[in-house]
């Protein structure tokens, strides 16, 4: 088939329009449904709609986020499970990506990087809340709406319909240097997956840069692995907490509050300064790990099967 005539075609009463992305786990789409409105459409590759295991976590994790009422999440409208051609239709979100903005306009401010680290937190928040892990935090999963900041779009549902398969074969799925090092090791992926993305996507977003460099997958993971993150041209504390928030110990790392109370101004010196340490590059003590306001965020808790 054509790459013409997949965008005529309709599939379980969508029109697809365009295709607007492509990636391991099947390909998205903009449609239109029966009443004219424009949809993102992902159309799940065929082993998962054949997959009756695939398909219970599929529906499992669609039905969470139907529970997700958040500015700034991309909400899921529909959703085909028990066909061979299996699929997911969220809500198209206008603006470019925060990894077209950047490349754009530059590195935000740091009013502006507040803003979203504070619109990307609560986001986290209201999908943990309903036991749900985003899975796949990265700048090209983060849409820079006009009316509403920053929306997460393109969770990684199909990883978790695929968990059986990827766990057989020894796959990670993920993008390098946006995936923390315990999901790297093998770990399920949890909330602190997401926190920790979220870090990682701040260092984007304030440098303009990937937080770890770019090049061979291996030479990115290995720097993930020892902590060495690129906040060059960042002031110094803002530096030192966005790297203490992706200390390669998650015993040692600045959770969300922290980091957004150095982002706001507000951080207590005597406390942070044992956290982050005085300048040296390095977190100077137990940061409690990453997590949501309120508390950290232990592995597994609340994140998805």
């Amino acid at each position: 088939m054509t790459a013409s005539e997949e965008q005529q075609r309709e599939v379980g009463g969508y029109r697809l329009l365009r295709r607007i992305g492509s990636g391991g786990m099947g390909t998205v789409h903009e449609a239109v449904d029966a009443d004219g409105h424009r949809v993102a459409l992902k159309l799940l590759h065929p082993h998962i709609g054949t997959d009756p295991q695939a398909r219970r976590r599929l529906a499992r994790e669609v039905n969470l986020l139907h529970r997700v009422r958040d500015a700034g999440v991309a909400r899921v409208l529909d959703a085909e499970v028990e066909d061979a051609e299996a699929f997911v239709v969220t809500e198209l979100v206008d603006g470019p990506t925060l990894e077209d903005d950047v490349a754009a306009d530059g590195p935000f401010s740091p009013e502006e990087l507040a803003n979203l680290a504070h619109g990307l937190a609560d986001a986290l928040r209201a999908i943990h809340d309903v036991g749900v892990v985003h899975r796949d935090l990265k700048p090209g999963n983060v849409m820079m709406s006009a009316d509403r900041g920053p929306v997460l779009i393109d969770f990684g549902i199909a990883q978790v319909a695929d968990d059986a398969r990827l766990t057989q074969t020894g796959m990670v799925t993920g993008t390098p240097g946006y995936l923390d090092p315990e999901v790297i090791a093998g770990a399920e992926p949890s909330p602190v997956c997401d926190w920790w993305g979220w870090a990682a996507v701040l260092v984007f977003a304030a440098t303009g840069r990937p937080p770890f460099g770019r090049g061979p997958t291996g030479a990115v993971l290995a720097r993930v692995a020892t902590g060495r993150t690129d906040t060059d041209g960042l002031d110094d504390v803002t530096a030192r907490a966005l790297r203490a928030a992706l200390d390669p110990d998650p015993a040692r790392r600045l959770d969300a509050d922290g980091v957004l109370s150095v982002l706001d101004g507000t951080w207590d010196d005597a406390a942070l300064t044992q956290v982050i340490g005085t300048g040296d590059g390095g977190a100077a003590g137990a940061a409690g790990g990453v997590g949501p306001a309120g508390g950290a965020a232990a592995a597994g808790a609340g994140g998805a099967v």
